[in-house]
């Protein structure tokens, strides 16, 4: 019977995997103290991707007679030897891989050895050293790289001769097809190191004259002219006798050509920028001269199929233009022409037959309205989703905006217009204005279409559909409105006031009393200015009048005082003619004073400020009384601000 858990009290049971009970609800252990010595989940002891080179269930300890009673020792069997071998060749292969940061193909090597070292059964030390180069060499020209057996062989401190050796005889014995290197991938090589050799050699070891006729030379376009004459090559005579050849010193001759063909005449001396190029690939002179005029004979006859590039020709044995000269200015043409042909070669096309009848109908009406029969053809379907490219404009050029024509149509504008038509406005504007202030309509129309003219935004794209109608208030509002407020007997008034008034312009008899009050003022006044400032409200307040002594104010005067005590920009405003500057003016201080007037003889109780001007005509009437409850005097100087006030220091 099995016990309880001690931590649940839930029943256990028994599992041989783990030598202990479980329990059955959180599986916790009734005895901890038991534990698994062996398991055929343990990860193989070796760290790389290959599982046999080590078994970790094979035994490693020998015991057998060998001269009598004598043991053998652990570790001492011939197969516990060869694996402890393999396992290190296979690290060493590993570790130079990564010397050429080519950790991918480490599997790849290791395979190879342990297939060579089964064949042939070589021997350890020197020649597994060899063995091992040879085969990373190999998974270097699987991969369409090349081999650098130089490379390997001085990494591995052997002889070349020794790797190459070894090269040749596992691709026999193994029975390998390697394919052909392309020279191009020397390229790159050849380009860096001549650029090197460049900067470091102005102290005398290239000589002066090489350095002068590389002056002004592009390294960058002529490797682009070298690796398209290496594809062009391969192309059109993949069974010269020059591609079987070792690639290194081609790329150099092809590398010299490309020189000529940048600077488009020949290049002199042309015997010490070979040496350098040779020196790149562990070469010759010798040997990259004869490739370089292989080559050069080559390009000769390509040039001749090109109607318009001069040919070499030769006058009474002589050439009239050499032949270096000649291919230097038409290497570019006849690459260029090659390549055109290429392209205008057919494409294999495929046709499938259908067993259904319906099917190859419909196959061979596609094919009619595809163009492959009549060879027209027809017009690509415009992409419509330009994301990316908008992405791409936006990060290259962000305030940028698209240049629109007014000929071009409306549609066409907006086709071509960025996807992204608050990006200026986004960057050229701080974040705490996105909210309080964000672009109007016209801003964005403005921006998508590339200007702001009636050409580009016609005045019906201002407003959507119905949206202009919507800011119309109906009839019925209107009346409403009109009794609410009182504006029919403002209406009244304001009609008499100004029958009234007609013949006399307002802005004229104002400034006449104003020039009036000046004289009496200054003799001599000085040229007169616009202001907010009541003259004549000044100048009897300025008087000696009676009527203040009395202690009653006339109706003139009361509108005086009341403009003087804050209540002039309730009353006055209607003297100035911006109405701009009135609602500045009102806001300003209506918050702070906000006094309470009571109209008697009036029926409206409130009036808003658009009815300024009537209310003012208003208090010249004689019927009409002023009364102001809870006033009190205004701040000076109050701009809106309570930092601006003033405090006021007592003794």
């Amino acid at each position: 019977m099995s016990l309880p858990c001690i931590h649940c009290g839930s029943p256990t049971l028994w599992d041989d995997s783990i030598s202990s009970a479980v329990c059955t609800e959180c599986g916790s252990l009734a005895d901890p103290s038991q534990s698994v010595l062996t398991s055929s989940s343990f990860v193989n002891m070796n760290d790389t991707s290959e599982p046999s080179l080590w078994d970790s269930a094979a035994p490693i300890t020998l015991k057998g007679f060998r001269g009598g009673n004598n043991w053998d020792l652990v570790g001492q069997g011939k197969d516990a030897r060869d694996r402890k071998n393999m396992f290190a060749m296979a690290e060493f292969i590993k570790s130079l891989a990564v010397s050429f940061n080519a950790t991918g193909l480490s599997p790849r090597a290791i395979t190879l050895f342990n297939q060579v070292k089964a064949a042939c059964n070589l021997r350890w030390g020197q020649k597994a050293r060899s063995v091992a180069g040879a085969c990373l060499a190999i998974a270097f020209r699987e991969s369409n790289r090349p081999d650098s057996l130089r490379d390997i062989a001085t990494l591995l401190v052997v002889p070349p001769k020794s790797v190459s050796r070894e090269f040749t005889y596992i691709t026999t014995t193994l029975k390998l097809n390697l394919t052909l290197v392309d020279p191009s991938v020397h390229i790159s090589t050849i380009q860096n190191y001549l650029a090197m050799s460049l900067k470091t050699s102005r102290n005398g070891d290239i000589p002066a004259s090489t350095l002068k006729a590389l002056d002004g030379l592009c390294l960058r376009s002529a490797a682009k002219i070298a690796i398209s004459l290496c594809d062009l090559l391969t192309r059109l005579c993949p069974e010269h006798e020059i591609v079987r050849l070792p690639v290194a010193p081609t790329a150099c001759g092809i590398f010299l050509l490309a020189l000529e063909a940048e600077k488009r005449t020949a290049i002199n001396p042309l015997g010490d920028l070979a040496q350098a190029l040779a020196s790149s690939c562990h070469s010759t002179k010798s040997v990259v001269m004869a490739r370089y005029k292989t080559l050069q004979d080559e390009l000769a006859v390509w040039i001749e199929r090109v109607p318009w590039l001069d040919k070499y020709e030769t006058k009474g044995g002589r050439a009239v233009v050499a032949k270096r000269v000649v291919v230097a200015r038409g290497l570019k043409e006849v690459i260029q022409f090659q390549d055109d042909l290429w392209r205008q070669h057919l494409r294999p096309s495929l046709h499938i037959q259908f067993d259904d009848v319906e099917q190859d109908t419909e196959w061979q009406q596609t094919e009619e309205n595809s163009g492959m029969d009549s060879g027209h053809r027809l017009s690509k379907r415009q992409k419509l989703d330009h994301s990316l490219a908008s992405a791409s404009n936006f990060l290259l050029n962000p305030l940028g905006s698209p240049a629109s024509s007014a000929s071009s149509h409306q549609t066409t504008v907006r086709r071509n217009s960025s996807n992204l038509p608050l990006a200026a406005y986004i960057l050229t504007n701080s974040s705490s204005s996105w909210t309080n202030r964000p672009p109007t309509r016209l801003q964005i129309l403005a921006r998508e279409r590339g200007g702001g003219s009636e050409t580009e935004i016609p005045d019906e794209d201002l407003f959507a559909e119905g949206e202009f109608e919507k800011m119309w208030r109906s009839p019925e509002e209107v009346e409403l409105l009109k009794k609410t407020f009182g504006w029919d007997s403002i209406d009244d008034t304001t009609n008499e006031a100004s029958k009234a008034s007609a013949d006399v312009p307002i802005r004229k008899a104002r400034r006449t009393q104003v020039n009036s009050s000046d004289t009496t003022i200054n003799e001599n006044p000085a040229p007169q200015k616009r202001s907010r400032l009541n003259m004549d409200a000044l100048a009897q307040l300025l008087a000696d009048d009676s009527g203040m002594e009395e202690g009653h104010l006339s109706d003139e005067e009361s509108t005086v005082t009341n403009m003087l005590i804050g209540m002039g920009q309730l009353i006055d405003e209607s003297n100035s003619n911006d109405e701009h500057s009135e609602d500045e003016y009102a806001n300003d201080y209506n918050d702070d004073l906000n006094p309470s007037i009571i109209m008697e003889g009036h029926t409206s109780a409130s009036v808003p400020r658009r009815s300024r001007k009537r209310f003012a005509s208003e208090l010249d009437d004689d019927d009409a009384e002023c009364a102001i409850d809870n006033w009190r005097a205004p701040t000076p100087d109050y701009m809106g601000d309570d930092d601006c006030r003033y405090e006021q220091e007592y003794d």
